[in-house]
């Protein structure tokens, strides 16, 4: 109902079409889809049957895009761990082995890392100088998670899958 009323706010009359369905069995024709996309829904799901749907029903030279937590950072893990009311019990924040399920179904698997000292600002929030130090602790961690063994450290990720194998 959300959506819906959303969508008709939307300036140019713009229109959808809404289904609700297991993300695990999509009902829809195989290379159906020019563009996926998911925030934080991946995570909630068995990762390697939802790529493989992705897969599927992504067109040859479509694009599927997801916003997704990671599952390396111990600090984040103990923060996960302490406030478990915050969170579904089929929650996984993702790790490295469901990027290789992405990459055996995908030819193209690109991730970008997000959140690591940027999170330091947090306890910071509300005060005036809060936006400034976000920019600033953002811009340490664009520099900061290019580096390998410190990326898988962070918050948060982006990643595309393009280029979809056939039967995978």
């Amino acid at each position: 109902a959300e959506a819906r009323r959303q969508t008709s706010s939307m300036a140019g009359g713009a229109s959808a079409a809404y289904c609700v369905m297991d993300a695990e069995r999509l009902g829809f024709a195989a290379r159906s889809f020019d563009v996926v996309c998911g925030r934080a829904i991946l995570h909630h799901l068995d990762v390697e049957r939802s790529l493989e749907e992705v897969s599927r029903v992504l067109r040859e030279d479509g694009v599927a895009i997801f916003y997704e937590p990671l599952g390396h950072n111990p600090a984040i893990n103990l923060y996960r761990r302490l406030t478990p009311a915050m969170r579904t019990e089929d929650e996984h924040p993702l790790l490295r082995r469901d990027f290789e399920s992405a990459r055996r179904r995908f030819a193209r698997v690109e991730i970008r890392f997000f959140g690591l000292f940027s999170l330091f600002a947090v306890p910071f929030r509300g005060l005036p100088f809060f936006g400034g130090l976000v920019r600033a602790l953002d811009a340490v961690d664009r520099a900061a998670l290019r580096l390998p063994g410190l990326r898988w450290w962070a918050w948060t990720c982006v990643f595309v899958l393009s280029d979809p194998l056939p039967g995978a």
